[in-house]
């Protein structure tokens, strides 16, 4: 019966899927804003932020340009972290630190009366993780390799060389008979 956990051993890299999982998850979010799949979400939390926040008055809103770029260096920046970053728990971490702080970024923007709406980012960094922790469950990354401990090889015992003299011969093997277990010993 075939296991569906695969070891990695493709080597990865991190120049190439850095850029094209930080541009998946940016596109994939931005087509979403695009299309318009976050208005309601952005629409009840605006307007529980009005009443609970911002007392009636209107706040700034963050651009949309702002939002992207805001997005944009999440996407890239986590990705190149993750890629980079030796050890599932680190890269977990990671993931959810990101997410955290973009949604800490909505009341820590209240107070200051701005209104940050953070389905756009959020739906970015996502894509952006769970693409990338796919890709490193798959491959073994450089960082991965640099932080492994060596295998310690133990030396195959050589077959003793021909041009070696006899007293040379006698010499090895009384060495290595003396390193025998006592079962083993001759006489």
């Amino acid at each position: 019966m075939r296991s569906h956990h695969h070891q990695a051993t493709l080597p990865g890299r991190v120049d190439v899927p850095g850029l094209l999982f930080g541009a998946a998850g940016l596109v994939l979010a931005v087509a979403m804003q695009w299309v318009g799949l976050y208005s309601r979400a952005n629409t009840r939390l605006e307007s529980w932020l009005l009443e609970s926040v911002f007392r009636g008055e209107l706040p700034a809103i963050v651009s949309l340009p702002v939002l992207i770029l805001v997005t944009a260096v999440c996407c890239f920046g986590l990705a190149y972290a993750v890629l980079d970053s030796p050890g599932g728990w680190r890269r977990l971490i990671l993931g959810i630190t990101v997410l955290v702080l973009l949604f800490a970024m909505v009341p820590t923007l209240a107070v200051w009366h701005i209104y940050f709406p953070p389905f756009l980012p959020v739906v970015g960094v996502f894509w952006t993780w769970f693409c990338t922790m796919m890709y490193v469950n798959h491959h073994v990354m450089p960082c991965d390799m640099a932080n492994s401990k060596p295998e310690t090889q133990h030396p195959k015992p050589t077959a003793p060389d021909k041009t070696q003299t006899m007293v040379e011969k006698k010499e090895t093997d009384a060495q290595h008979e003396k390193y025998k277990p006592k079962e083993n010993l001759d006489g």
